[in-house]
């Protein structure tokens, strides 16, 4: 798919700034693969939080980080959005959130690989 547009760039920062409004909570229908504490971030060598990923994303985003707009699989036919960010060291970050009605799900943080990228 194509990159994501600038309002969905803005709402993906706006929920995703507030406690309220962003999520990242495991169910059958829309798995996720949340791993932030796992990973180192780049800037402080000190592993992710459960609130700094999310500070993360934004500031990625905000910089003008590529946000790929795709077609889930889970569930199928959603629009979700990929973010390939630079971690500490050689990692490469896969991020995956989706946008529902109210708040914004983050599906998938953890290092990127091919064969775990696109289960969640």
């Amino acid at each position: 798919m194509a990159d994501a547009s600038a309002s969905e760039r803005a709402e993906l920062m706006r929920r995703a700034a507030s406690r309220k409004t962003r999520r990242a909570t495991f169910s059958p229908a829309r798995p996720t693969k949340w791993h932030p504490t796992s990973l180192v971030h780049p800037e402080d060598g000190e592993p992710f939080t459960t609130d700094n990923c999310w500070s993360f994303i934004i500031a990625a985003i905000a910089n003008g980080a590529a946000v790929e707009a795709i077609e889930m699989r889970k569930p199928p036919g959603k629009r979700g959005f990929v973010l390939k960010l630079p971690g500490a060291g050689e990692t490469i970050i896969y991020i995956k959130l989706e946008l529902l009605a109210d708040r914004v799900l983050g599906r998938s943080f953890h290092e990127s690989t091919t064969s775990s990228d696109e289960e969640y």
